[in-house]
């Protein structure tokens, strides 16, 4: 359900929370300590809120949540030729911005409220403190007709609203626009007031000014407010109420819209459009009561413009109209549109981590130095693939990331170790994030190791996937998944694996545009990376460092588990495994700033964010990253014992302890005398500049092994020479 569900207790910040408390599902992390027993902000807290420039506003309108916690501020400024302006204060933001997803007005009364009793929704905060003073349970929406789409009014379901316009065009408008979003998206019983002249005199008989032959008179904009303030009584305003009324359907008699008309109708004209700071055309749509996030070139869009069409006119929409009204929002989006960043699963704005749950209601978790929640309305904008899968719902309390250990197939402590700092490098806000490389025999439960640790981070149908051909393959599959899987790789191209280098710590790719011969697409990507096989996959030795590699033991055929088995015991225990992974990233966001590392390896922005979060994982200071080093020791030895030219060096540092010459004199002494390593042509350069390269690109493993390579000229006419020494 898309409503604001019950808040308790709010987070404890050094600043403003940045997640709308109203829009807290009362999940929340185990972290108790640090998230509970805070103050909450008093209406007389803002009795000195002042605008940076319009000063102090001459009477506000305060929003709250459900617990009564005032979560926006309208501020109302009287301008000197007699209009108003309105300010917005976000208060669990700290900024002069209106929330993007907005409670109504006096919802903690409504929601306290018994269902049965009816609500007057109104235009203005005036109106409806106008009619809560009498006794009547009245709201409004913040920021009137063209903002209405940014109003939940989820908690109004289920519920009888009367609508009570002002006596203007603008007041009907909005008004009717409530009308059809109330019925057709939330199923509530609402009627409107039929406001004129003749009826507001009707009612006013009651009133002793109209038997002594005066009839008042009714003034463009007169509203709820004005009859209160008149003398209006409780009697009068019933029966005003009482001609309440469902509103006619449209005149069927007006000249029809061609059917090819390119016109957006119904709800398609309250579609937000933006776009990303790549340029990315995006639409916001509304569906019962949450927020989705949709390119306008996809298909769900183009879907969803027929749908809104067919439910406004009954007919479809034919190709061409649907192609033009795609192509309006389009050009909105990119030449009007805000910019706003879009994220894959995960993304972070300002202090603040977000997870998205990938369900229906596109609720997700926010995470911050303090603990984590479950949230209805992220601020976090998430895009989402067709093949993503929702992740379960974190737990409450006993959150264990130890559970997974009967899971996962490992050898050793640092084993496990290797695998769960991968799932916490894996919520690292930007990354780089490592490559991790499953090794292991048939039978060793790779794919299933691969599954569950992928389960708990960006689960997908399918999990994983096969090699993928090209870079480009590797960035469009980026571009819908926050973890790129790929199972039973018998070999990775040289190609591919600068691919998979860049993907880990960042890159992109551009090729030219569908259908144009000079406009180009970008595609850049940071994501973590996840490969199984049977052969060793980190031969070269750019790839290994950016890599955890994990051998995985031969599983005996009777400990084998049965899948039903093994997956209901997973599903019993995912929701306690993964509330301990968000406690391990909440403690990693609180400690990253004070963590000092003794010396920085590859990869040391991802050794500093799991080192951050050992306190929550109960390890012990440093153990972290004397796993890592032995993690890094192993793959330099099987990148040395897979690359025949870094073995072929080892073994000639190991017979002679040192050697100097030309590239020429080292590629005759190793081919004679270690022709085993060196008689592939595939693998053991002919040609002295790719042996150069070659030897550049295992000299990191070399160094770390003892083994000291340098490159130097000498004499006039500056011949390179190779050194090769023990170090």
């Amino acid at each position: 359900m898309g409503g604001f569900c019950n808040q308790r207790q709010r987070w404890r910040f050094g600043k403003p929370l940045r997640v709308p408390e109203w829009a807290v599902s009362g999940r929340r992390s185990t972290r108790t300590s640090c998230i509970l027993g805070s103050k909450h902000m008093t209406n007389q807290n803002f009795a000195d809120l002042a605008h940076p420039k319009a000063g102090i506003a001459a009477t506000r309108y305060i929003y709250h949540n459900q617990d009564g916690n005032p979560v926006l501020i309208a501020n109302r400024y009287n301008k000197p030729d007699g209009s108003k302006l309105f300010m917005p204060f976000d208060v669990t933001r700290g900024e002069w911005k209106a929330p993007e997803c907005r409670p109504i007005y006096n919802l903690d009364k409504i929601t306290n409220a018994n269902p049965a009793e009816p609500v007057v929704l109104v235009e203005g905060e005036k109106c409806a403190d106008a009619l809560t003073a009498l006794g009547y349970l009245a709201t409004a929406t913040y920021g009137g007709c063209n903002a209405l789409r940014k109003a939940d009014l989820s908690p109004l379901r289920n519920r009888t609203v009367a609508l009570w316009p002002d006596f203007d065009e603008p007041g009907l408008s909005y008004i009717k626009k409530a009308y059809v979003t109330l019925r057709s998206e939330y199923g509530v019983s609402a009627k409107v007031i039929p406001i004129s002249e003749t009826l507001l005199r009707k009612v006013t008989l009651r009133s002793e000014a109209e038997r002594d032959g005066n009839p008042p008179t009714y003034c463009k904009g007169w509203d709820a407010a004005d009859a209160v303030a008149s003398g209006w009584s409780k009697a009068q305003i019933d029966d005003l109420l009482s001609y309440a009324e469902p509103l006619a359907p449209a005149n069927t008699n007006a000249k029809p819209v061609p059917p090819d008309a390119a016109t957006p109708s119904g709800g398609i004209a309250d579609i937000d459009v933006w776009k990303t700071p790549d340029g990315e055309p995006y639409a916001t749509l509304r569906r019962d009561g949450h927020f989705e996030y949709w390119p306008i070139g996809s298909a769900t869009f183009k879907k969803y413009l027929s749908f809104q069409h067919y439910q406004a006119t009954e007919k479809m929409l034919s190709q061409s109209a649907l192609d033009d009204q795609r192509r309006t929002f389009e050009g909105q989006a990119l030449f009007g549109g805000d910019i706003h960043p879009v994220f894959n699963r995960v993304g972070t704005l300002g202090r603040t981590l977000y997870v998205d749950l990938g369900g229906k209601d596109w609720k997700a978790i926010a995470i911050n130095s303090e603990g984590w929640q479950v949230i209805d309305h992220p601020p976090a904008r998430f895009t989402r693939a067709g093949s993503m899968q929702p992740l379960p719902l974190p737990a409450t309390s006993g959150g264990d990331i130890n559970l997974l250990r009967p899971f996962l197939n490992t050898a050793t402590e640092a084993d496990f170790q290797m695998l769960v700092a991968w799932l916490i490098g894996c919520f690292h806000p930007k990354g780089p994030y490592p490559i991790l490389i499953l090794n292991g025999e048939q039978g060793s439960a790779k794919s299933t190791t691969a599954r569950v640790l992928r389960n708990l981070i960006d689960p997908a149908n399918p999990v994983a996937r096969s090699a993928p051909n090209s870079e480009q393959d590797l960035v469009i599959a980026a571009k819908h998944n926050h973890v790129l899987a790929f199972d039973n790789l018998s070999s990775i191209k040289p190609m591919m694996a600068d691919a998979f280098c860049r993907i880990a710590t960042g890159g992109g790719f551009g090729t030219r545009k569908l259908h144009t011969d000079s406009d180009e697409m970008l595609f850049s990507a940071t994501r973590p990376c996840l490969l199984n096989g049977i052969p060793d996959l980190v031969g070269r030795p750019d790839l290994a460092d950016r890599a955890i590699v994990v051998s995985l033991p031969v599983i005996p055929p009777i400990e084998r588990a049965f899948e039903g088995e093994f997956n209901k015991a997973l599903d019993a225990v995912m929701p306690r495994i993964l509330a301990g992974l968000l406690d391990a990233v909440s403690t990693a966001l609180a400690n990253l700033a004070s963590v000092r590392l003794t010396e920085r390896p590859r990869m040391a922005d991802f050794a500093k964010w799991v080192s951050a979060a050992e306190p929550a994982l109960g390890w012990t200071q440093g153990a972290f990253l004397e796993a890592y080093a032995a993690n890094r020791d192993s793959g330099d030895r099987a990148t040395v014992e897979g690359n025949p030219v870094g073995l072929a060096i080892l073994k000639l540092v190991q017979d002679d302890g040192r050697w100097s010459g030309t590239m020429t004199e080292l590629k005759t002494i190793l081919r004679n005398r270690y022709p085993l390593l060196t008689d592939d042509p595939y693998s053991f350069p002919r040609q002295e500049n790719k042996l150069s390269a070659a030897i550049r690109r295992i000299v990191p493993p070399l160094r770390r092994m003892g083994v000291e390579i340098s490159f130097a000229r000498q004499g006039q006419s500056g011949e390179r020479i190779l050194k090769i020494e023990s170090c």
